[in-house]
């Protein structure tokens, strides 16, 4: 073989042709790079085992230009180029010797192997579409890399991660289904794309863009035993993607009988999701359980999949919701600000406290809107929701939008538990501290995407007092017409708190809250974030003590024309821009935004009216710190910090 030298050897040779005062001498044993290669989740490939012998990996090794800089990685020039290195069973052995270098080095592995690769940062692989066989572990696709390792610290340690998407289905009986479970069944996941392209300097994964979508044949592994309870258990390797809930996700065929499941799904590499499908006695009917069951793929909470019909008591994969962001971790509220794509939960309790909603069987999104007058499809910012352990489970798209939504949780009627706001916004909301010690403020509305003068984005949504639930803000600027969004909602006449949370998208025109539903210690009903509030209002609210004026405001001198809104950075506080856009408010119907803004505080009116709420009211020459408006109104909401 061809050793690969190190430049200082090279210049050796060259000063020893000179003087014949240099005698070069091969590299020494410790000069050789060797490799350890670790399991995923200390698993190998798809399987419970380690290894196989003969298995194959492909291998690149990149250089330093100095201590801190990486080189990158390429087809070819790098230290080592897609180097075969085979398992004999014990050892891993490059077909070709690799030499530490003089500096670090960064190594890059990959399974299965592929001996012509044209592009590193753009490699084609296609799963299998019949996995109920050898397909199965032949679609699964393996990659580490090794950052910065050096000669000084041994073998490298490369450890091996799925990169593609697990799916498991368990096929159980209800209790009222009659005769043995279907060993014979066959299960096909429907409408995805089974090609994908990958990065093997980033190791990332994407569904390749031209190829059309496939059904995938799962692989049957019989029946196996979970919690005591026998399972079919069907497995398939899947291409990371999401799935829109308009076509069949799974189709079950039994004894002649086809089940069609439909769903949407978001596949996120590294990630095992699980399907409990309950049969029936009914030829007719399957029933899913809602709170499909999550777990890192890479680090499984247990390395087996069940026993099978003879095992023993092995409870099977309980699950694991590590790969969602827990925004209720600092604080349950009734709206959660998400700002990238991802995997998130909360705990599925009332407003800020942690008394569960109750007994949970369904999850829905009830709508989503850009803000905006463009029409959004359904899954255009929530792809997904589930409920699981307590929480609910929800994935965005892999494209983020911004916009709003809500989540609501139903019990076995139907009914709506609660609902809670998801707020998806790239920015979050900036702190902003205004005069004289009145508190601190976001930046920005409540439900706003934006805080920038004349974005359509800083409107934000509308509150009826007291309520928790949010309603369209405006589509334009300067016009009161309502922003579109999906689902269906209603107008009513009259309303309570209890028909409140059940139907939180229903518009009570005669609706007034009794006092304390919003108050100055947070309620359930506050609709901030957690550590935020309804600012407190009266002739000592925040915009009276940080402007000085209890009753009369100027802002002749701080409306801006052309963006409709007022900047209040003057009058409130230090930043440049303290922006208040002129987003009106709603009874019946959207009214005069680009004319007023109207800003909702937590405090009814104690002297003049025993339906009415004090607010900070403005148009584009005065305004008011501690003005009354009917409780039953629809208006901005702008947070103070607690």
């Amino acid at each position: 073989m061809k050793r690969i030298y190190i430049p200082l050897l090279m210049a050796l040779t060259f000063t020893s042709c000179q003087e014949n005062a240099v005698e070069l001498v091969p590299p020494v044993v410790d000069d050789v790079m060797r490799f350890n290669l670790v399991a995923p989740g200390v698993q190998t490939k798809v399987s419970a085992g380690t290894f196989e012998t003969a298995d194959q990996i492909g291998l690149y090794v990149t250089d330093y230009v100095d201590d801190v800089t990486p080189m990158p990685l390429q087809v070819s020039g790098n230290r080592a180029n897609n180097s075969l290195v085979t398992f004999d069973g014990s050892v891993w052995t490059p077909e070709q010797t690799i030499y530490w270098g003089d500096g670090k080095s960064d190594v890059y592995a990959y399974y299965p192997y592929y001996e012509t690769v044209s592009d590193v940062n753009d490699l084609y692989f296609e799963l299998a579409t019949d996995q109920d066989g050898s397909g199965y572990e032949a679609s699964d696709f393996l990659w580490a890399k090794a950052a910065g390792v050096a000669r000084s610290g041994g073998p490298v340690a490369l450890p091996m991660q799925h990169l593609m998407s697990k799916l498991t289905v368990r096929l159980v009986a209800g209790e009222d289904y009659i005769g043995s479970l279907p060993e014979d069944a066959t299960i096909h996941l429907h409408s995805t794309i089974s090609n994908a392209r990958i990065d093997l300097e980033k190791g990332s994964v994407v569904k390749d863009p031209y190829s059309g979508a496939k059904s995938i044949k799962m692989r049957n592994l019989g029946i196996r035993t979970y919690d005591d309870v026998k399972a079919v258990v069907y497995e398939a390797i899947v291409v990371p993607q999401m799935l829109e809930s308009s076509v069949p996700l799974l189709e079950i065929n039994s004894k002649s009988v086809s089940y069609l499941l439909e769903d949407s799904f978001n596949f996120r590499p590294g990630v095992a999701y699980t399907y409990t499908a309950t049969m029936n006695t009914s030829t007719t009917a399957i029933k899913v359980e809602i709170g499909c069951e999550i777990e890192d793929w890479n680090n499984p909470e247990d390395g087996d999949s069940g026993e099978d019909e003879e095992g023993g008591d092995d409870s099977g994969d309980s699950g694991d919701d590590t790969v969602y962001t827990d925004l209720s971790a600092a604080g349950t509220a009734n709206c959660y600000l998400v700002q990238q794509a991802g995997d998130y939960k909360f705990k599925a309790v009332i407003g800020n406290t942690d008394a569960t909603v109750g007994n949970v069987k369904t999850v829905e999104v009830l709508w989503e809107s850009f803000g905006t007058d463009e029409m959004p499809d359904v899954g255009d910012l929530i792809a997904a929701a589930s409920y699981k352990d307590g929480y609910i489970c929800f994935s965005t798209p892999e494209t983020f939008r911004e916009g709003n939504a809500v989540i609501a949780a139903k019990n076995s009627k139907g009914t709506i538990l609660w609902s809670w706001h998801i707020w998806c916004a790239e920015e979050g909301w900036t702190e902003q501290v205004y005069y004289n010690d009145a508190g601190t403020m976001m930046d920005r509305n409540l439900g706003a995407t934006s805080a920038t003068p004349g974005d359509v984005g800083a409107l934000g949504l509308l509150y009826q007092w007291g309520r928790k639930d949010p309603f369209m803000g405006s589509s334009s600027i300067s016009e009161s017409v309502l922003a579109v969004s999906t689902g269906t909602w209603n107008v009513s006449s009259s309303g309570s708190l209890t028909l409140a949370e059940e139907n939180p998208m229903t518009f009570y025109t005669g609706m007034n809250l009794a006092k304390g539903s919003w108050d100055s210690v947070k309620t359930i009903y506050d609709p901030c974030p957690s550590g935020w509030r309804v600012p407190d209002g009266g002739d000592d609210n925040v915009w009276a003590k940080a402007s000085g004026m209890s009753s009369s405001l100027d802002t002749s001198g701080l409306w801006n024309s052309s963006a409709e809104g007022v900047n209040f950075s003057s009058m409130f506080g230090e930043d440049e821009t303290i922006w208040y856009p002129l987003s009106g408010y709603r009874d019946s119907s959207l009214n005069e935004v680009g004319s007023r803004g109207i800003y909702w505080s937590c405090a009814p009116d104690k002297d003049n009216n025993s339906l009415g709420s004090y607010c900070l009211y403005f148009n584009i020459s005065g305004g008011n710190p501690s003005y009354t408006r009917p409780r039953s109104y629809s208006m901005s909401v702008r947070c103070l910090k607690e």
